[in-house]
């Protein structure tokens, strides 16, 4: 009785000693503590005995111990709630943590690799920086958007490179020369050197109509009579006009006829396949061009 009534303040009793005002008695149920007291468990074992009305049992974030447990902040109502870092990209999320004391955003994802998934992983304020959406053949265009056998990525766009196969390789209603994306790029070849398709002039008659044959408008002026002019006598148009001839072409060898005969948009000397070739003036193509005689 006495140790106990020593711990409760009495230092004026007979043989009473000095005592830690923070010091607590063990105890393990409330009639342990005595009238007033309650024992309120510790987080190692056993209890220790409070004033009633001096613990709480929900701990808040302060650097405090609410619930005399022998520990500080080791949960609160705001514990693990998402919140924001205000760091870029996937950087931004985080939890509600409690540090020294203070409520704080905790982190909860690392910056990684970037991937090509529309997300910033590298948390630098930029998504899918490191994939060139043009030329990348695993992400044509945009993320997974993968080019198949046959095609290359141009452009952003899955375009046919494959030209000899008889196959429509990028999906577009045409094949081989057929597709402008072949224009250049190597065909069949009966022979060496390869062949490549081209689009060259189809070469029909020009425009071989007659002249507007109708005569000239012989109505009076607006003086309410029908128009007397003659109906139009001039023949229908007699030209066609043929377009561009897609195929597959032997690479340029006349670099005198002043043709595309390969149909690479390159004609005679400016083809590079006609270096060193006779060209129109009888001496050789050099440097894509046509030197004069002498």
């Amino acid at each position: 009785m006495r140790s106990l009534l020593c711990a409760l303040g009495f230092v004026a009793l007979a043989g009473c000693q000095a005592v830690n005002p923070d010091a607590r008695f063990s105890c393990d149920a409330g009639a342990d503590c005595g009238s007033g007291y309650e024992c309120r468990p510790h987080f190692s074992g056993g209890g220790h005995c409070f004033k009633l009305g001096e613990c709480v049992d929900e701990e808040l974030c302060d650097g405090a111990d609410q619930n005399c447990d022998g520990r500080v902040d080791e949960t609160f109502p705001e514990e693990g709630r998402a919140c924001t870092t205000g760091k870029q990209g996937l950087c931004a999320a985080g939890t509600q943590g409690c540090v020294v004391g203070t409520l704080s955003c905790l982190q909860t994802v690392q910056p990684a690799a970037e991937q090509c998934n529309g997300l910033d992983d590298d948390c630098d304020g930029a998504v899918d920086e490191t994939f060139d959406f043009t030329s990348d053949e695993a992400n044509c265009g945009g993320c997974a958007l993968r080019c198949d056998g046959g095609t290359t990525c141009l452009s952003s766009s899955c375009e046919e490179t494959r030209c000899d196969d008889g196959l429509d390789n990028d999906l577009d209603g045409t094949l081989d020369c057929l597709d402008s994306s072949c224009l250049g790029q190597v065909c069949v070849s009966p022979t060496a050197p390869s062949w490549r398709c081209g689009a060259r002039d189809g070469g029909i008659t020009v425009d071989g109509g007659e002249v507007d044959g109708g005569d000239v408008d012989a109505g009076q002026v607006d003086g309410g009579e029908p128009d007397g002019g003659a109906s139009d006598g001039g023949d229908p148009d007699g030209g066609v006009d043929g377009g561009l001839e897609f195929g597959c072409f032997a690479p340029e060898q006349d670099c005198a006829n002043g043709l595309d005969d390969d149909g690479d948009g390159e004609a005679d000397c400016l083809d590079v396949d006609c270096a060193g070739l006779t060209c129109a003036s009888g001496t050789t193509c050099t440097n894509r061009s046509c030197p004069g005689p002498g």
